[in-house]
């Protein structure tokens, strides 16, 4: 398949990247927390096909995140950071979204990025302008 990255240590674990030509907007609680045109999903196959992410460039999310201790590691992306969606008074959402900071060279697009927990967020994705 074209654009597919595969895991080096097990080629059947892969996912593909395509840079999407529609206006994304990730809601929490009824309020758009990023918009953007530049969104990036990704459709991984591990131990199962997972659902779509939605990878939003930084500079197109307006919601307060700030970076959690918590660190996990994907072999096909990298070491992830975490993120939780603060308000006024706080937390609102705690470990709502995460990125790959620095992820391995095969995985580069994804640096500058941020993905929403698609169960906590409504992610709606605007048809495309033919």
């Amino acid at each position: 398949m074209e654009g597919v990255i595969r895991n080096p240590g097990n080629p059947h674990h892969y996912m593909q990247l395509d840079v999407l030509d529609q206006k994304v907007r990730i809601l929490f609680e009824g309020e758009e927390v990023a918009v953007t045109d530049r969104a990036m999903r990704l459709l991984e196959v591990g131990r199962r096909l997972y659902a779509p992410q939605y990878y939003i460039p930084v500079e197109d999310i307006f919601a307060k995140l700030v970076q959690t201790d918590k660190a996990t590691h994907c072999p096909l992306k990298g070491q992830a950071a975490y993120f939780d969606l603060h308000g006024e008074t706080g937390v609102r959402a705690g470990e709502i979204a995460w990125s790959y900071p620095t992820p391995f060279d095969f995985a580069a697009p994804l640096a500058g990025h941020i993905a929403f927990d698609a169960k906590r967020v409504a992610t709606c994705v605007e048809a495309a302008v033919r």
